[in-house]
């Protein structure tokens, strides 16, 4: 649980505006990637290429923040400097097919994270982690959004996938 924490401390440093929801999204996809999001690779496909069309590139944005478990979410604004959709695409669904989580680790992670919480430094106080705790049971632990003030704050755009699959292609030298 070492790395979870490492994980948890970097992102609540780099985004202060996160809120219990977010937290909450970070360990599920920390536990199971982004592969909730796969149903069909050409309908993933087609809406990262819509996504792309409201995404200012950036090309001297960070390329990706790692989530743990050997994964990251891969910045959209960055990596459409660098590749094509359908590599972004090809790699969130091949990180689909390889990462595995159960409900048992993510819970495992959850406890972990709840008795864990003040030592992170998320700007959130422990009474509004435990009511949200409360409501996200309450509902059967599902995979969830971020929340509005973390998409107005950080305007995320990305693809969680395996650390490092962008580094088996060529990039050309004039992009």
């Amino acid at each position: 649980m070492e790395e979870l924490a490492e994980i948890m401390r970097l992102h609540a440093e780099k985004y202060p505006g996160m809120k219990p929801q977010d937290c909450i999204k970070l360990l599920y996809q920390n536990t199971w990637g982004g592969g909730h999001m796969i149903a069909d690779p050409e309908k993933a496909l087609a809406y990262l290429k819509q996504e792309l069309q409201e995404v200012e590139p950036d090309p001297e944005a960070e390329l990706y923040v790692p989530i743990g478990s050997g994964m990251c979410r891969l910045n959209l604004a960055r990596a459409m400097t660098l590749y094509s959709a359908e590599e972004i695409n090809g790699w969130f669904v091949r990180s689909a097919a390889v990462t595995t989580g159960s409900m048992t680790e993510f819970m495992r992670k959850l406890k972990f994270f709840r008795n864990h919480f003040e030592s992170f430094g998320f700007s959130v106080s422990r009474e509004e982690m435990e009511a949200y705790l409360a409501f996200y049971r309450g509902n059967a632990y599902p995979a969830v959004h971020h929340s509005e003030e973390y998409r107005n704050l950080y305007h995320p755009h990305y693809r969680v996938i395996r650390m490092g699959l962008w580094e088996t292609v060529d990039i050309p030298a004039e992009k």
